[in-house]
Order: C-alpha cells, then structure tokens, then sequence
C-alpha cells in the first residue's frame, strides 16, 4: 500500500476508535431511527442495539439484532442531531458494516467491488451515449471546460450514474452558465468516490479510488466541490473527505448540488421569468442533506408552478440505500404515484437521478409526466434539454431502441450486441416497481 493508503486506513481506524470510546450507548440515536421498525428488527431496548454496535466496533461479539441494524441502515438523517457527544451514528453504523465485512476473505471482497464497480461502469459508459452525441457527450466528461488560465469558481461533480441520464447533468451546467459560474466537470467511473468498494468492505481499493478523485477535484486549485449525487455526498462528507485533509492538508469542501442553487436563488429569480403552469407534486426523502428543502424552495420561485403536498415520503436518503429494507421501496413508490394521481398532479418529481430512471418507465401507465425537478427550473429559465433516457425506456422494447439508437451507435462505435446487453440489463430490466399497475401493492 502506497503511504497515502496506509495514512488513510490509519485515519479510518482511529475515527472509529474515537467513536466507540465516546459512545455512551444511550440509546439515542436507535431512538431516532426508523428504520428499525421498518425492518421488523427485534431490538430489545434503544441501549442493547447501540451497545452492540459499540461493540462490533470494538471488534466484540455482537448481538443479532446490532448486527442487522448496521446491514439494514438507510441513511435516514435523523440520528444526526440527537447524540450528545457529537457521533455521527450514520458514519458509525458504515464503519460497524466494515467491521462486519472483515470476516470475508480479502480476495472475496474485493471480487465483489470490482463486480459492481465493473456494472456500473458498463452501463454508463453505454447509456450516456444512448443519450448523447460525441460533442455533447464531452461537456460531461472529466475536465471539459473552455481552455482558461484562470482558477475555475468550483468543480461539478457528476458521480457515476447520473451520466445514465445525462440531460440533468447539462441543466445543471446550463444554469451555472447563466450565473456566470466558471466550473471544471469531474466524474463519471474514472472519478468514482469508491462507494462500490466501500460496501463489500474493501477499505483500501475505496480509498484508493476516492482519493484519486479527490486529486483530480484538488488539481483544478479551487476549494469548492459541487456534487449530485447524495450517496457520493455522504461517501466523500462523512468519510473520505476528512481523511484527506488529514493526509494532504487540502481545504476541498463539498456541497449537494440543489442546496447550492438555492443558496443563489436571489440571483436565480431575474432569469426564472417564464410561466410553468403545472400541478406538481415531488417524492421526497429524509437524508438530513438539506435536499428537500432547497428543492422546495426552488419550485416555489418558478412561476405558475403550485407544488402541492405529496404525503407518501421514503426514510432513506435516496432509492438504492432501501435495498436491505424488503419491499419498503416498492411499496411506497406504488403509494406516492397513487397519491400523485389523486391530487391531480400534471407532473410527478423525482429526486435524484436514480429516481428519474426508474419513475420515467411509468409514465405512460400514469395521467401526469415525469420528470427531475432540474427539468422545471430550466423551463421557467427558458432552458431545455431532451430527456432521451425517458424516451428510450418508454418505448420498452430493445429492437425499438436499438433501432432508434442506430445513429449514436455508430457515432460512438460502440458493439451494437454489448449496448443490446446494456439495454435489457441496465435500462430495461433495471426497475424495482412493476410498470404494470395492477402488480402494485397500492392499486
């Protein structure tokens, strides 16, 4: 292991010693968590399960039910203002899963990070460019920005898979234009956070990766890091982040995409002039990253929008952490397209660029659109992007769009059997909720 690696993974473990020194086991945040109902784990008293969390950390033995509080952990938020001693449960419960994984074989875990993180990788580097011409397809790329001496005014930190549906990331660059905001792109699976490798437990080959990105986003000399997606945000925030600075001294600092927006909303509002009159209604989740609010706060400034009130919300902090949770995810995503129904709704929102893929093969079974709530703000600016993810997945049928890719295939020379593969895999088959309503719990 490289110096770095070795100050990384000794940083790692001292946090976590930290932690369990100053943990009290009071039960505060099991208190505050919902997902342990959710989860039908059968807890005992708030002070046994954050005991055996303790103690996995500790390296102890430890009870069933710590053990399957750590697995099922979604990343709700609301443990993050309720310890005394300043913990984050939510970084505790990550490093408890690490701790846990380091039963497997080295060889074992890193087999399966670089699994997923090979998936992952197949599908963007195909969907994106289902999406895409070469020259649009560059403005995301890493480092795409017009050639300048000058110190850009912060990095867009894309992540891997929003680049599925690329038409959020070019709204975003397109509103930082009109504010006059120099930026450097990164992302996409050559600037990973190392999330894939984090989860299997693979601490050095995440950290490896993470701090690759990390000097890439250093080397463009500003401090400021915009990112989309909440699970890079956590990842790098709560975890990798602070073990950089320790070992590189750097003053990188993140910020989620919309909370940055709304931060310049007063600078936003002379150019949100144009009416959307639509009825929308948006599916929240927890998260403590201050998304929700901001993304409200910028619906409420575009005019002729009236953002009614959805009562069906997610605990997680986005869709790929409820995976541990059963059918939660599936269920509730059944009741908030109810809901959305019965409000009368124009325009159903998602989130997050996971929530996009997965709500756009429902449009057609529903009597309103979808769409990312980065789609609206464009429109009352006079911005427009083409959704093609949306347009392809609808057509729900692989010979169709193959047909209709045909162009950008070969633009792109790509091997029309793998995208064909990628199509079934990543776009068609990738889909929690049944499209057919009449399979949903909530119908």
């Amino acid at each position: 292991m490289s110096d770095r690696i070795n100050t990384f993974i000794d940083s790692i473990d001292r946090r976590v010693d930290e932690i369990a020194n100053a943990c009290t086991a009071c039960g505060a945040c099991a208190t505050a968590c919902p997902t342990i109902a959710i989860a039908g784990i059968e807890a005992g008293s708030p002070e046994t399960l954050t005991a055996g969390i303790r103690d996995i950390l500790r390296g102890n033995a430890a009870p069933d039910a710590a053990q399957d509080w750590a697995k099922a952990c979604c990343g709700s938020g609301n443990c993050l203002t309720v310890c005394e001693h300043g913990i984050n449960p939510r970084f505790m419960l990550t490093m408890a899963r690490r701790a846990m994984s380091q039963d497997q074989a080295v060889s074992e875990r890193r087999a399966s990070g670089k699994a997923a993180f090979q998936k992952m990788s197949r599908g963007v580097r195909v969907l994106s460019r289902l999406s895409l011409p070469p020259e649009l397809h560059a403005k995301l790329s890493p480092r795409s920005h017009p050639e300048r001496d000058e110190v850009p005014d912060l990095v867009f930190y894309t992540g891997c898979n929003m680049l599925k549906t690329p038409h959020i990331g070019l709204l975003c660059l397109d509103v930082l234009e009109k504010l006059s905001v120099t930026y450097e792109v990164q992302g996409g699976p050559s600037a990973c956070c190392g999330i894939l490798q984090t989860r299997p437990g693979d601490t050095e080959n995440a950290g490896r990766q993470a701090f690759n990105t990390l000097d890439k986003m250093a080397a463009s000399k500003t401090s400021q890091v915009l990112s989309w997606c909440p699970t890079c945000q956590i990842q790098f925030g709560e975890t990798m982040i602070p073990s950089y600075r320790e070992a590189t001294g750097s003053a990188l600092d993140m910020t989620i995409f919309p909370v940055y927006l709304a931060s310049r909303l007063d600078e936003l509002r002379p150019y949100m002039t144009t009416p959307v009159n639509k009825r929308v209604a948006l599916y929240e989740y927890a998260g403590e990253l201050g998304v929700m609010e901001s993304i409200r706060a910028l619906l409420n400034a575009i005019p002729g929008l009236e953002l009614v009130e959805n009562k069906v919300s997610s605990i997680g902090y986005t869709s790929t952490a409820l995976a541990p949770l059963g059918n939660y995810h599936k269920d509730t995503m059944a009741a908030a397209l109810a809901e959305a129904e019965a409000l009368g709704v124009d325009t159903f929102v998602g989130v997050y660029h996971a929530d996009h893929r997965e709500f756009s093969g429902h449009e057609s079974a529903w009597p309103f659109t979808v769409a990312s709530y980065m789609e609206l703000v464009g429109e009352s600016m006079g911005l427009a992007r083409p959704d093609r993810f949306k347009e392809l997945k609808l057509m729900q049928d692989a010979d169709a769009i193959m047909a209709a890719s045909m162009a950008l295939i070969e633009a792109h020379k790509l091997d029309p059997e793998h995208v064909r593969d990628v199509v079934i895999a990543d776009m068609l088959d990738d889909q929690v909720l049944p499209i057919d309503r009449k399979l949903h719990a909530a119908e």
